[in-house]
């Protein structure tokens, strides 16, 4: 079924030609259905392939806006697309601080000595030009009219003074390291486990189209951006923050003339800001897109080096792996070289204003009108504030990345799954276990079904087997049974209900599955044995190991069953590695088993060793074999032939044989009597 979700871009209203760009920008999209927009709302409407996540649609939509938005003359304020549901004018940035209100106390805290920390920075150059003040001025300086006579007790009290502020600065430094770090582990820690607990809720089609890294980089990287922003990278604007009000302050009180004339720098930095920050994203993000597609491609090459090595496209693979990263250095030089403009041309303006202070402030001592402390304090604070500025660089490339970051994760958190829970529950004991397919028509890509019109029954507590060439649609049978997809006609059912009507966590609590592509968890063999019980006792996970004929190898190895695996147990053979997750669905005791070519990667005399030991197991079972091996399902109580996506064939393993159909060609290729036979059809 196709993707279907609504965004709100209110800039976009009464902007008809932008509108109209944008529909056409996101129509040539090639998983793109269709795209239209409304400028008088400020709608946008897509349909996308099933095969496609609403996080990917959701970055579709906001980098084709941003593009329309950076091809318009003029300066376009930019706006995000949102989904209808958000809140208008709620930014990433703005949401993330609406996430943290659950440490509202860790958030003030680190606020609080973020900003005392930035104003302590500011105040050395005020203790400068009080001591410069106290020296030149003797009797007018301020310390004495404070009542200190003499130069040397100003000079003491001044030193008593710097000493006890030393120490609360140092005080408050340690204070605000120990808030923010705590403050950024929380957020950390919440935005880690919300983004895994929601991967969990997405769809299996979802988490299937895109690559592992791809998550992997939302979950890990982009949180840990938001970690670091928080821990460092909010320093620099806290930093500038405290030194603009310090210098305004400062400028306030020993000249207010010469304070009206530094505000002509405001606008000239508003202007260069909002100039440069909209192409310096833009290149961020075209950077980020090309390190996930190198990261991609590494990680696939990294897994598959045996294949890379016996065909011996090593040079093939470097040079691929040369081209995007060359890509990757040449976005990334891109958005530094942009951002590299920022920070002086802040400081070129702010240097301005640094310059009128020498003169105008240099003339005015020489007048008379003003004292050389006060001067000293207004150069000094503005130095201050370019060092400030000059520091801003680290500060935006952080606050770049972290907008980007945060973009991802909550487009991620926005993610709905298509697959929802129905209202009807499921009672375990109460199973009889008949599924039947009715009418299903399904294809991963709605144009090119896999199933068409397909009809298909297993019988309550009956073995069937289901068998037929690679591609003839087996294998999506037993997602459609465990609703990892649903079918875009026709319905599935348990037990005469259809499966879209029972509750989720109960139908898939009624499945044990062995799947071709075993998972094995880090862990002991018992661990991995017990997954689906993990309170099953020593002598019910021996009793599935025997089962699975697992016991054996088992017991050689030298921790027997508290031997470790790390995840995928690439220490076993895939043969045992088959076995381990037959026990675990034997374990599992559910009255529907599933095995989807389950014993492929066993030797002819384990695997008549394992039949004879299911056969007990899958008593009074509804059990749903595919397999390519038929030896498998020669036993089964019926056997369907798969082939372009319908049944062709049904029947006893005899009943086949003397059919002399597909199934009979088969079997006759696997025992070495004869070549296929061709069927008519």
């Amino acid at each position: 079924m196709a993707g279907r979700i609504r965004w709100v871009i209110d800039q976009m209203v009464g902007r008809p030609q932008l509108a109209e760009a944008l529909e056409v920008d996101l129509s040539a999209h090639p998983d793109i259905t269709s795209a239209s927009t409304n400028a008088v709302t400020g709608s946008v409407l897509v349909t996308f392939a099933a095969s496609v996540d609403r996080a990917c649609a959701t970055r579709w939509v906001q980098e084709a806006w941003r593009r329309q938005v950076d091809a318009q003359p003029g300066s376009l304020q930019r706006a995000t697309a949102r989904p209808a549901s958000a809140s208008p004018g709620s930014t990433p940035l703005q949401r993330f601080i609406a996430s943290t209100d659950r440490h509202r106390t860790l958030r003030r805290r680190a606020f609080g000595y973020s900003v005392a920390n930035g104003v302590e920075e500011a105040v050395p150059p005020l203790l400068v030009g009080l001591a410069a003040d106290t020296v030149t001025r003797g009797s007018s300086s301020l310390l004495a009219g404070l009542g200190l006579r003499t130069v040397g007790s100003r000079l003491l009290a001044l030193g008593g003074v710097s000493v006890v502020f030393w120490a609360a600065a140092s005080l408050i430094e340690f204070m605000k390291e120990r808030a923010t770090a705590d403050f950024a582990n929380a957020v950390r820690h919440d935005l880690r486990t919300q983004l895994y607990e929601h991967l969990q809720t997405l769809d299996v089609s979802t988490i299937e189209s895109r690559e592992t890294s791809e998550w992997m980089a939302i979950v890990d990287q982009d949180v840990n951006q938001v970690h670091q922003f928080i821990r460092q990278g909010a320093d620099p604007f806290f930093n500038m923050g405290s030194n603009f009000v310090i210098v305004g302050a400062t400028f306030l009180l020993v000249s207010p003339g010469l304070a009206l004339t530094q505000l002509l720098m405001v606008p000239p930095l508003v202007l260069a800001s909002m100039t440069l920050l909209r192409p310096i994203r833009q290149r961020h993000l075209a950077a980020r897109t090309d390190a996930e597609r190198l990261n991609v491609m590494v990680s696939g090459n990294i897994q598959g080096m045996a294949t890379i090595a016996g065909f011996r496209t090593e040079g093939l693979e470097s040079a691929r792996v040369l081209h995007a990263s060359a890509q990757h250095r040449d976005s990334a030089r891109e958005a530094e070289r942009v951002e590299a403009v920022y920070v002086p041309t802040l400081r070129a303006i702010a240097g301005g204003g640094f310059v009128t202070t020498l003169v105008w402030g240099g003339s005015r001592v020489a007048a008379g009108t003003l004292s050389a402390g006060g001067l000293d304090a207004m150069a000094l604070t503005q130095l201050r504030l370019l060092s400030a500025l000059a520091r801003m660089g680290v500060g935006l490339d952080q606050y770049q990345k972290t907008a980007n970051a945060l973009e991802r994760i909550f487009a991620t958190l926005d993610a709905r799954p298509s697959i929802t829970s129905g209202p009807t529950p499921l009672r375990k004991d109460r199973i009889a276990g008949e599924l039947a397919f009715h009418g299903i028509t399904f294809g991963y890509d709605p144009a090119r079904p896999v199933l068409r019109n397909l009809h298909l029954r297993c019988p309550s507590g009956q073995t069937v087997g289901i068998v037929g060439a690679t591609g003839a649609g087996k294998s999506t049978l037993l997602k459609l049974l465990q609703r990892f997809y649903d079918p875009q006609q026709g319905h599935v059912t348990l037990d005469g209900k259809d499966l879209r009507d029972l509750q989720l966590a109960d139908l898939r609590g009624s499945v044990a599955m062995v799947s071709q592509h075993i998972t094995l968890f880090a862990g002991t063999i018992r661990d991995n044995i017990a997954y689906g019980r993990p309170d099953a006792s020593d002598d019910e996970v021996v009793a599935a190991a025997r089962s699975a004929e697992a016991h054996e190898f088992v017991m050689a190895l030298p921790g027997q069953y508290d031997s470790r695996l790390g995840f995928g147990g690439l220490s076993l053979s895939g043969g045992q590695r088959q076995r381990i997750a037959i026990a675990r669905a034997v374990l599992a005791d559910r009255p529907i088993l599933l095995f989807d070519e389950a014993t492929s990667a066993l030797d002819h005399g384990t695997e008549a060793a394992l039949q004879r030991s299911l056969a007990t197991v899958t008593a009074n079972r509804t059990t749903v074999i595919v397999a390519h091996r038929l030896s498998t399902i020669r036993h089964a109580d019926i056997i369907y032939v798969i082939d372009e996506g319908s049944v062709r064939e049904s029947g006893t393993h005899e009943d086949l044989i003397r059919a002399k159909g597909i199934y009979a060609g088969m079997w006759m290729v696997q025992t070495g009597e004869t070549r296929p036979v061709r069927v008519k059809r």
